[in-house]
């Protein structure tokens, strides 16, 4: 008997042996630290695996979530657990877009993980802007190779986004009068050229002389062909506004777009006879004479010449260098032949005016007529002359 009650008493002892090992197996806690998505505490489990650990913990996976060790891994005293939730991302690439998952917390680490990182590109978003878990939508533009062309200067840029990104980036201000184009809200492409062409507009004012009018006035109080100034002209001032554009600081165009009167002009008034005086029957016979009928060739008298500026008895301007001359009866019009007799020197002369008044006078020439006979040393000669149209 005691021989079979000696191995029954060992056999229950090693029996007793494996399960207390088990017991205390079971019973033993491991120290881990679970971080989920991005918020971490420190706990003592007794679970064997991390799937089992995060079960404990509430912690459920999605498709598109990632825990770090995997699920099945042995849970060991001063484990690490990660969790990181799945988030979607509406991404926007050059107009093409697509939905992508990414356990990133935040734009910046969600283009490091999609290889998007490009330094230059254009984001809807800025690279430190959160990602919640219901998503994001993202717009991702890449830099583009453009020939911009400022103030006739050009240069080839790489810049992300419209034409207005790329104006912003070379630092240029366009307001509503500059020139750009393409338009500012167009997408840049591959070698697109862009101009921009800086327009300026400033206010000009110029004085001016305003010239007066002139208005001839019809009298029965003076004898046809005769003319008299009765208002002297005078002319006006005016201050003309231009506006003149300027493209890229040179004049483009100029246009007038005001002007003040500062003095008004006084319109010259002339006086013109219209009074016809017939001749008598005496004239008819011959007692008379009619002064426009040519005198006998060879009659003398003496002639005078002036040069002030002045307006003619006929209405218009005296001009000294012009052949013409004053006879105080002699339709206006009327050539006359007039001859230096002491240098034979001719010219013909144009009656354009009345005069002269002085007795023993009957030809008042202009300078240049004088000057042709030789005669402005003397001022006073003896002439002959005849009518000769």
């Amino acid at each position: 008997m005691a021989k079979v009650l000696i191995p029954a008493v060992a056999g229950g002892t090693a029996l007793a042996l494996v399960g207390t090992v088990a017991l205390a197996t079971a019973l033993r806690t491991n120290d881990v630290e679970l971080t989920v998505d991005g918020a971490s505490s420190a706990l003592s489990v007794r679970e064997r695996t991390v799937g089992e650990v995060l079960e404990a913990q509430g912690v459920e996976l999605g498709a598109h979530d990632a825990v770090l060790p995997a699920a099945d891994t042995r849970v060991t005293d001063g484990l690490a657990i990660s969790v990181s939730y799945g988030r979607p991302l509406e991404l926007t690439v050059d107009g093409e877009t697509r939905t992508v998952w990414t356990t990133a917390r935040t734009v910046g680490d969600a283009l490091q993980q999609l290889q998007l990182d490009e330094s230059d590109a254009k984001l809807s978003a800025t690279r430190s802007s959160g990602i919640a878990r219901e998503g994001l939508e993202l717009t991702f533009t890449t830099a583009k190779d453009v020939k911009f062309t400022n103030a006739g200067k050009k240069a080839e840029v790489r810049v992300a986004g419209t034409v207005a990104d790329l104006l912003a980036d070379q630092g240029v201000k366009a307001d509503d009068d500059d020139i750009v184009k393409p338009a500012p809200d167009t997408e840049l492409e591959d070698g697109m050229k862009v101009k921009y062409v800086e327009v300026e507009t400033k206010e000009r004012t110029e004085k001016i002389v305003v010239k007066h009018d002139t208005e001839r006035v019809k009298t029965k109080s003076m004898l046809k062909g005769e003319t008299k100034v009765d208002t002297e002209g005078v002319n006006g001032k005016a201050v003309e506004t231009y506006e003149d554009v300027y493209r890229n600081g040179e004049l483009h165009s100029s246009k007038l777009v005001d002007t003040e009167v500062t003095k008004k002009p006084v319109t010259e008034v002339i006086k013109v006879g219209t009074k016809v005086v017939k001749s008598s029957s005496s004239s008819n016979s011959g007692s008379g004479s009619d002064s426009n009928l040519s005198p006998a060739s060879g009659s003398s008298c003496k002639a005078s010449y002036y040069w002030q500026g002045q307006m003619t008895a006929n209405g218009e301007r005296f001009n000294p260098s012009s052949m013409t001359a004053a006879h105080k009866t002699f339709k206006f019009g009327t050539k006359v032949k007039v001859t230096n007799p002491r240098n034979g020197k001719t010219v013909v002369v144009r009656i354009n005016d009345r005069g002269p008044y002085i007795s023993g006078r009957c030809l008042d020439l202009s300078k240049a007529a004088m000057q042709a006979i030789g005669g402005t040393s003397a001022g006073v000669i003896t002439v002959t002359y005849e009518v000769v149209s």
